[in-house]
């Protein structure tokens, strides 16, 4: 463990200086492919966007529905179908958001007990592990969508095909995020924290 000043570690501040660009310290901070590249950041910021939006809207058409139905007794036919709807769409850009961030939970039981180039090496694994199976997903989906393009839901008479496009974007988007920390694994290994320090922010 390499001794703590201001809150980073020497090693952080080597690659600090060496990059010129800010150590993410919490898992809210921009890590190092969005401040290196813009079109990244842009892209993740639109994630979290596109989640929140989803997640507010699911709760406004919720709050829609209960008000139709127990104060004016008229209850709206399509609102609980659009929010199920909003609710698949805020889940799977949500999962490429914190793919991108890297702040799914994390099972350290064999990483704690690695070195740096072990939890590298196992990180690496990990990533192609999900590559692989983030990749056929967003295949299989985007077929199983496709087939479902004459469908209508119901309610609202949305396409299905809409509906199931929300596990193929979400799906893609995990590939993508992926890749981009593989890539940052093999290329840039020394911006990779210990497995503890790196385990412990992604569990805060």
């Amino acid at each position: 463990m390499t001794e703590a000043v201001g809150g980073q570690t020497y090693r952080d501040t080597e690659n600090n200086i060496a990059t010129g660009l800010r150590v993410p310290q919490e898992p809210d901070d921009p890590d190092f492919a969005e401040q290196r590249n813009a079109p990244y950041r842009y892209l993740v910021v639109t994630e979290r966007v596109a989640a929140c939006t989803f997640l507010v809207g699911t709760l406004g058409l919720i709050i829609l529905q209960v008000v139709s139905r127990y104060v004016f007794n008229t209850p709206f036919t399509w609102t609980e179908e659009l929010a199920r709807f909003a609710l698949l769409w805020f889940t799977f850009v949500s999962a490429g958001f914190v793919m991108a961030r890297r702040i799914h939970i994390a099972v350290d039981l064999l990483a704690s007990k690695l070195g740096r180039k072990g939890t590298i090496v196992l990180d690496t694994f990990a990533l192609a592990m999900v590559i692989i199976a983030s990749g056929m997903m967003a295949f299989a989906g985007a077929e199983f969508a496709a087939g479902a393009a004459r469908l209508q839901a119901p309610a609202t008479s949305l396409p299905m095909s809409l509906v199931y496009s929300s596990a193929v974007a979400g799906f893609a988007l995990i590939c993508f995020h992926a890749l981009v920390h593989m890539y940052l694994n093999i290329r840039h290994p020394e911006l990779v924290p210990d497995a503890m320090e790196n385990l412990e922010r992604e569990a805060v």
